[in-house]
């Protein structure tokens, strides 16, 4: 080992004493010391940036879930109020469905032009008779059986939309069930109210389950497999949808462009089946946005690293 090391010195000795080639062997080694140090440096940073973007992804579809609980026990309280009106109840008790569909409209009114919510649409279920206009008897049979509300997607004649159906009792006995409903579009308007961009994209197999006049001209395919309904969405937002690629963002969970991350959540109807992709953006053209941020704070420790390895090697010479 000690001869090893004379070996060595007496190398190092020779080269100091040839000036040019001691210092072409610095310049080299310095240079490639320098890529070396930006190459592991950028892998560094590149993978702190995709971890914080895979977070972000975590944190909206979160967002996205307590948007829908919160939906739900919203439906879920109005259908309670609802439900426990006597005249309603009563009306079951004689079968009298004309009677329930005119209180039902004129309360339907009601909420809808006093109560600052969007639309709801309410439907009656009744366990000894079957209703004139009511379509998810599935789910309603399950709470009338089980005295138990429940809530999720649902799509039928009316498109997709927001449903919570509430159990209506007379005494311990169990005579029908309240339904109130509202269009998917709402998860839209409240999700924005976070200041991001929410989308709902239907699968093609869930389109013959719809009415023709909720979906005749009303719909835009975005590839072979889904179709995005014409809402008020925000113009940039809906052309970037049409132009993103659904297989990439679907492996990723996001994409990072000059215009949008976008992120996804899968939708899912009440008996957990696939009925499309809710579709999130946040703008990357504000200079305040998370993404800027990132690259921002990235790009100053990256150029504060890579100067601190220039200064170590300058000062080896």
């Amino acid at each position: 080992m000690f001869s090893f090391l004379k070996f060595l010195q007496s190398i190092i000795n020779k080269l100091q004493r040839n000036k040019g080639l001691w210092f072409t062997i610095l310049t080299v080694t310095s240079i490639i010391g320098v890529l070396i140090s930006i190459t592991l440096i950028n892998m560094m940073t590149t993978n702190v940036a995709n971890k914080i973007y895979a977070q972000v992804h975590r944190v909206n579809t979160n967002q996205l879930e307590n948007i829908l609980e919160t939906r739900y026990d919203s439906l879920l309280s109005v259908g309670g109020v609802v439900a426990i009106d006597p005249q309603i109840i009563q009306n079951i008790k004689t079968k009298s469905d004309k009677s329930i569909h005119d209180i039902l409209l004129k309360m339907q009114k009601a909420i809808n032009t006093r109560v600052n919510i969007d639309p709801v649409k309410l439907n009656y279920y009744a366990a000894s008779y079957k209703t004139s206009n009511s379509e998810n008897f599935k789910y309603a049979n399950l709470v009338i059986e089980t005295k138990t509300s429940i809530s999720g997607i649902v799509v039928n004649r009316d498109g997709v939309r927001v449903i919570a159906i509430t159990p209506i009792t007379d005494g311990n006995a169990t005579i029908g069930a309240i339904e109130i409903s509202q269009s998917i579009v709402v998860v839209k308007n409240d999700f924005e109210k976070l200041g991001k961009e929410l989308a709902f994209i239907v699968d093609k197999s869930q389109l013959v389950f719809i009415d023709l006049k909720y979906k005749q001209g009303m719909l835009q395919d975005i590839n072979d497999r889904y179709k995005i309904f014409f809402h008020d969405y925000n113009p940039r937002f809906y052309s970037h949808i049409r132009k993103i690629d659904l297989n990439l963002l679907q492996r990723q969970k996001y994409i990072v462009d000059n215009s949008y991350y976008t992120t996804y959540d899968d939708a899912t109807d009440i008996d957990g089946k696939d009925i499309g992709l809710f579709i999130i953006g946040e703008s990357t053209k504000e200079a305040n946005s998370f993404v800027n941020i990132t690259k921002n704070l990235i790009s100053s420790v990256t150029t504060v690293a890579i100067g601190l390895v220039i200064s170590l090697i300058l000062f080896m010479f």
